[in-house]
């Protein structure tokens, strides 16, 4: 009778631990669905940052813009499923989510503001020779503010990894 009691405890133990770490994991899935959409907006072959190029290549400046404003929609989309993605009862789970929301958005911001390059790109082609110089060190600052949402991206990154270490830590993953 005795063993029987120890078997049901570590019956139930079990079977509570495996109903956690399923959790865990169809969250981790999520959020791996996540990432790979994110790779699909920014240089998926029929994303909207392939759209982007093209229209670039073809220096038409106007559908480049619209392809960085669905990028912008894309992101939103995705950022909003993230945030509905309930994280309660997996430990780790809500700083995950955060740092995966923060990821998109520093990606979102550094996708987006390619709009401000492609407007500025299309005044080049407009203007004379004075106005031109002016136009091109407006370029050069838009790169260099560019270059510090790179590095917010980075510094995203870096939080993203070491809250999925964690949560796999935590959730035995």
């Amino acid at each position: 009778m005795r063993r029987f009691g120890i078997f049901l405890t570590s019956f139930l133990f079990i079977i509570i631990s495996s109903c956690k770490s399923s959790r865990a994991a169809d969250f981790k899935e999520s959020l791996d669905q996540s990432e790979r959409r994110a790779f699909e907006i920014i240089v998926g072959k029929e994303g909207s940052g392939e759209e982007k190029l093209k229209y670039l290549e073809k220096e038409d400046y106007k559908g480049a813009i619209k392809a960085v404003e669905q990028q912008a929609v894309e992101f939103d989309a995705l950022i909003a499923a993230i945030r509905k993605l309930s994280s309660e009862g997996v430990p780790e789970g809500e700083s995950l989510k955060t740092a995966s929301v923060e990821y998109y958005q520093a990606l979102k911001a550094l996708n987006v503001f390619d709009k401000k390059e492609i407007e500025q790109q299309a005044l080049l082609k407009t203007l004379k020779n004075n106005e031109s110089k002016n136009a091109s060190d407006s370029l050069m600052t838009l790169t260099r503010q560019k270059k510090q949402l790179y590095n917010a991206v980075y510094e995203k990154e870096a939080r993203l990894h070491t809250a999925a270490e964690s949560f796999k830590a935590a959730n035995g993953l």
